[in-house]
């Protein structure tokens, strides 16, 4: 250890010391050792200093953790269903399906390791979150694909996406709660099982006590179904809210399309064929607006429809 030494100190100081020492029963150099401590007592810790690398790597291992503890709750995966933080063990099983080194995936929860793109680009496409988000923290943990106006994704990119592969289609109507009517549809790639999750913001709703241009809207996506997805495997169901107050947007985005499956909520429904077979589930076309269900019923499928039957059917 150190040693201090002082020389010429002041009588008057080293008899006040001297007194202190005795009164406290201590000697005398452990009654300055004790002075000084008081003096000099030791400072807080600095906070570790991260690098710009070190911070990134860990706020991506946050979302990563984040993201599994999601789908782990969401009932993702199989016996899965609680809530809680995955266990190592789980992490362990993610990697394996995701078929990469298990050290990897810790390393990158712990922001021990990068978080590369190519990663990021496999996780998004086995679990259905998003690469940007993982990587920079922008957009949605689980994206979403707003249907049905201008700014969207039209009617035939959905139903229809960029490839000869068959989709099963989930229609869900929101039943009830602050947005009773809201449309939600699920399209689940049927060799991978990828689901993606689009919803209808702005077009329309289904229900009662829409304008014109809602009724609109309505009309021309039940006429799109009509004429040009026959073919294409559709089932309605309706989602019950948790709580007569529920916000509908507090929950999209932050779940996995399968939370929206769960028994509790969901239950199979008639109201889409009722639609397109012309009959009226509950008032939605009251006021004058019934001669859709007429239009939408009547309609046929238009000569070029068959294109993308063949597409399929290759």
């Amino acid at each position: 250890m150190a040693k201090i030494q002082a020389r010429n100190v002041d009588d008057a100081l080293f008899a006040r010391i001297e007194q202190s020492a005795m009164k406290n029963e201590r000697s005398l150099e452990g009654e300055i050792r004790l002075a000084l401590a008081r003096q000099y007592p030791a400072g807080t810790t600095s906070p570790e200093i991260l690098s710009s690398r070190q911070q990134w790597q860990k706020e991506c291992g946050g979302r990563l953790r984040a993201l599994f503890d999601r789908l782990s709750a969401d009932g993702f995966f199989p016996g899965a269903g609680q809530p809680g933080p995955t266990r190592i063990a789980d992490q362990v099983r993610i990697a394996h399906r995701l078929q990469v080194s298990p050290g990897l995936i810790l390393d990158c929860i712990d922001g021990a390791g990068e978080l590369t793109r190519d990663l990021a680009e496999r996780i998004e496409s086995r679990f259905g979150t998003s690469a940007d988000w993982l990587t920079t923290g922008d957009g949605m943990m689980f994206p979403l694909v707003i249907l049905g106006t201008y700014s969207g994704v039209s009617w035939e990119e959905f139903f229809f996406p960029d490839d000869d592969e068959r989709y099963v289609f989930e229609f869900i109507r929101i039943d009830g709660g602050r947005h009773d009517g809201t449309l939600m549809i699920l399209r689940q790639h049927e060799q991978n099982g990828r689901i993606t999750a689009g919803v209808v913001t702005e077009a329309f709703f289904l229900g009662a006590g829409m304008g014109s241009g809602g009724y609109g809207n309505l009309k021309d996506f039940l006429l799109f179904l009509r004429q040009h997805c026959g073919n294409l495997v559709m089932n309605a169901y309706v989602f019950s809210p948790p709580e007569p107050d529920f916000d509908f947007w507090s929950v999209m985005g932050q779940h996995h399309p399968v939370w929206f499956r769960d028994a509790k909520r969901r239950s199979p429904s008639r109201w889409l064929q009722q639609v397109l077979s012309g009959e009226d589930p509950g008032e939605w076309f009251a006021g004058g607006w019934s001669s859709i269900l007429k239009e939408v019923a009547e309609a046929t499928p238009p000569d070029n429809a068959t294109a993308h039957t063949e597409k399929n059917d290759e």
